[in-house]
């Protein structure tokens, strides 16, 4: 009887001894506070570090990044009011392992998994991260975004572990003010590339002739638009003197536009995909003129106006 008491005191004694082994536990977020901007840094790398004393033997421990005021790491954003900016944090530059937090972690796929070794008093490991913004739409509504995430370190396992603890940084997002514009054929989608379009009347430049166009904008606070003509609204001849009138409709709006003229304005934001705005030129009384080819050159200018 007395040698099982043993055996049981011996085994309880053992025990003890591996959970007390990398005590004094905690991490180092290293990095200032991240901030992120539109027209500069969407994504960035940064470092988190584990120590611990491990004189009574090495641990295993992972970390967690929870969701911010998100409730999922799948609508992990930035906020501003009710605006928000989508970002991720992953494990890998590629952004292909996501981080978790707890009840969605299964495995070391959803968090960052390490080791701190033995036999040393005074033990560290750095890992990375990556914070990237999403970038599919820079127009989101100008402002600063913020969102706080907290990192958590446990002591085990994905499926037997203990919270030793945790650290909060605050992730700041400036979307400044910006407003572009793409000029494109009828029905065409926005194109940042494309901010010049010829309307080529050919051989039909005939009294009432009809040529369109879109100007598609997107902005984030606002926009006006200008319009203004080369040769002061009117078609002039190639090699010569003769000039045609022609009418500019924008919206359906008929605009003068031989000097600086506005022609279009909104607040707010633009949807996604950007906000249309249909040309018709409309050739005026041709008779009379000589032959040959005419043009004119139509400038247009965008501001935010917010």
């Amino acid at each position: 009887m007395k040698l099982i008491v043993g055996l049981l005191l011996a085994a309880l004694t053992f025990a003890a001894v591996r959970a007390s082994a990398c005590s004094a536990m905690g991490l180092i977020l290293a990095q200032p506070a991240p901030y992120f901007q539109t027209g500069g840094t969407m994504k960035d790398t940064f470092n988190v570090t584990v120590f611990g004393n491990t004189t009574q033997g090495a641990c295993n421990y992972f970390l967690t990044f929870d969701y911010g005021s998100s409730n999922s790491y799948t609508n992990r954003s930035a906020k501003k009011g009710s605006d928000v900016w989508p970002y991720q944090i992953s494990a890998d530059n590629a952004g292909l392992q996501i981080l978790k937090k707890f009840p969605e972690v299964n495995s070391c796929s959803d968090v960052i998994c390490d080791k701190l070794q033995g036999n040393t008093f005074y033990n560290t490991k750095t890992s990375s991260y990556t914070v990237a913004f999403n970038t599919a739409n820079d127009w989101r509504s100008a402002g600063t975004y913020l969102d706080t995430v907290t990192v958590r370190l446990y002591q085990g396992n994905t499926s037997n572990y203990t919270l030793v603890a945790s650290q909060a940084f605050l992730l700041t997002f400036g979307s400044h003010k910006k407003a572009d514009l793409s000029v494109v054929s009828s029905g065409g989608a926005f194109d940042l590339s494309k901010t010049t379009h010829t309307i080529n009347f050919g051989n039909n430049l005939t009294t009432g002739a009809q040529g369109t166009a879109d100007v598609i904008v997107k902005y984030n606070s606002g926009y006006n638009l200008y319009a203004w003509s080369d040769n002061g609204g009117k078609l002039k001849q190639v090699n010569g003197t003769d000039t045609i009138d022609y009418t500019f409709k924008i919206n359906g709006t008929t605009y003068a536009i031989p000097w600086w003229t506005q022609i279009a304005t909104q607040t707010g934001t633009s949807p996604a995909s950007g906000l249309v705005n249909p040309v018709t030129i409309i050739i005026g009384n041709t008779s009379g003129k000589a032959q040959g080819s005419y043009s004119d050159t139509i400038n247009l200018t965008i501001q935010s106006s917010q």
